[in-house]
């Protein structure tokens, strides 16, 4: 498997006036992740405050899928996943009380507007967690085991903390759907900066131990950093900083990583290819 960059990002990954769709797929990006959807109590998702399934239906803007099927058929972009939560949502409990409600079978809520969702976007490869308060290892195994009965072929985990609970999700999930979880896109920034130096003691080493020999731990955890942002743009890791970390990641065996967020890169006036070409030529 070659070496992969991937970027989040919200509003410009969504059809409109803002949209970077059509010129996203020319950054060196490989991985696309749409942030945030976000699953309300009565089951509807939510593209940021954006209504786009209800009761089974898309309502959506009708040309995402067709712009998103452009993204991966004519540039870099070769995967795109839908990211789920964020810190203080309630997405995750959204879903618990669903599952323990209605069930996770093809009548439930939470089952149909998943299946409406890809089945109105097909190029959707799997769905990101970004659960940062619920950590429920029963919600995310059922959850997860749906969505792969549904179609959906990966799935990817976005923590910032609790290595043990994350892990221990991968093992319950690799029971019955081996290969289903494709990789840990690890926080590195806010309240995930403490990671930065210790990706390999907090992540790799226990996810080593939980896996089988054969299992390559390093290559599965995908660290991220913050570009440039803040209202002065005075935060964050400008592409010449990012290129450094991921240097030394490379030592640790990191084949991956990802940049938080389009949206500032945009705010920032920056080149989202400087930070594509950051991450790969720093793994290199």
């Amino acid at each position: 498997m070659g070496l992969t960059a991937s970027i989040y990002g919200g509003g410009p990954f969504y059809p409109g006036p803002n949209s970077v769709l059509q010129t996203i797929n020319s950054s060196g990006f490989t991985t696309l992740v749409c942030w945030a959807l976000h699953v309300h109590h009565n089951g509807d998702l939510v593209y940021n405050d954006t209504p786009v399934v209800s009761n089974g239906e898309y309502i959506g803007d009708p040309s995402w899928a067709s712009e998103l099927a452009k993204v991966k058929e004519e540039g870099s972009i070769n995967r795109i996943l839908f990211s789920i939560g964020g810190w203080q949502t309630n997405d995750f409990y959204n879903i618990m009380n669903l599952l323990n409600t209605q069930g996770d079978g093809p009548t439930s809520v939470l089952y149909r507007n998943f299946q409406a969702l890809l089945k109105e976007i097909p190029v959707i490869d799997g769905i990101d967690y970004d659960d940062e308060g619920n950590y429920s290892i029963n919600t995310i195994v059922r959850f997860s085991r749906m969505l792969a009965g549904i179609g959906y072929q990966q799935i990817t985990f976005c923590p910032y903390t609790n290595s043990p609970f994350w892990i221990n999700c991968l093992v319950s999930i690799e029971q019955t759907h081996p290969g289903l979880v494709t990789g840990f896109n690890l926080q590195c920034y806010a309240g995930g900066a403490y990671n930065i130096g210790n990706v390999k003691q907090y992540w790799i080493e226990p996810l080593q131990k939980a896996m089988s020999k054969g299992f390559d731990a390093a290559a599965f955890i995908n660290p991220g950093l913050w570009c440039t942002h803040g209202d002065n743009c005075d935060q964050g890791m400008n592409p010449k900083q990012v290129n450094a970390q991921f240097g030394k990641w490379k030592k640790e065996g990191i084949t991956g990583g990802f940049i938080w967020l389009y949206d500032d890169i945009e705010k920032c006036g920056n080149d989202p290819a400087a930070y594509a070409a950051a991450i790969l030529h720093g793994l290199s």
